[in-house]
């Protein structure tokens, strides 16, 4: 009975401990056409570095940032600002080709497993500078220059120019990228998933019937 007992306690604190955890909303998949460059979008690990000139490629890549982030202040993010307080994950996306090569890369969804809340896109990547030392990756550098990695984050055309565009529906949004020199860097930001209840009443049962069979 004793064992019972504590495998019981056990459930209860597995089920109570997966309600205070939310889980992450990372990209989950991307779709669309080549690049011009004959090349598909794909989601990456986590880049050494997000400056221009180093880290280049053919086709959109897109990598998860931080994640689970509770912002410590307002962030500016386009049309309008994200709350302080706010539970959210971080993701980049970017299109940057080597050298001046001339690149487009269109109708491309990403998809993640939460609602998008905002993206930063601006011209210079003054959202995204600004928001890197608590949003970005921490195993990415993106504010650290050395010589032919080209500035950090803001400067001109960082973001998204005038023949750039981008729609978000719930959880996707779709981008069309043009690129010379510079490249195209955009930060997505998503509403942190919480688990479903129906998940962790199963992972409590399944905790509970383990203390049952234990304490025979």
């Amino acid at each position: 009975m004793k064992r019972y007992k504590a495998f019981g306690i056990l459930a209860v604190g597995v089920f109570a401990l997966g309600l205070s955890a939310p889980a992450r909303a990372t990209l989950i998949s991307v779709t669309g056409p080549a690049s011009s460059a004959g090349v598909l979008a794909q989601i990456i690990g986590a880049p050494a570095h997000a400056l221009d000139d180093i880290q280049t490629n053919t086709g959109m890549q897109g990598f998860d940032e931080r994640q689970n982030v509770l912002t410590s202040a307002a962030y500016s993010i386009d049309g309008g600002s994200l709350a302080a307080g706010t539970r959210v994950d971080s993701h980049m996306i970017f299109l940057n080709s080597a050298g001046t090569t001339a690149l487009s890369h269109s109708s491309v969804t990403w998809v993640f497993s939460g609602i998008i809340l905002g993206v930063m896109s601006d011209g210079d990547g003054t959202f995204e500078a600004a928001s890197s030392a608590e949003l970005g990756n921490p195993l990415t550098n993106y504010t650290m220059t050395f010589s032919g990695s080209g500035p950090a984050a803001p400067f001109d055309a960082r973001g998204l120019e005038s023949n750039d565009s981008y729609m978000v529906s719930g959880n996707q949004i779709t981008l069309n990228l043009q690129v010379t020199e510079p490249g195209d860097w955009v930060r997505v930001l998503t509403a942190t998933r919480v688990p479903e209840p129906s998940t962790l009443l199963l992972l409590g049962l399944g905790v509970a019937a383990l203390g049952v069979r234990k304490s025979r």
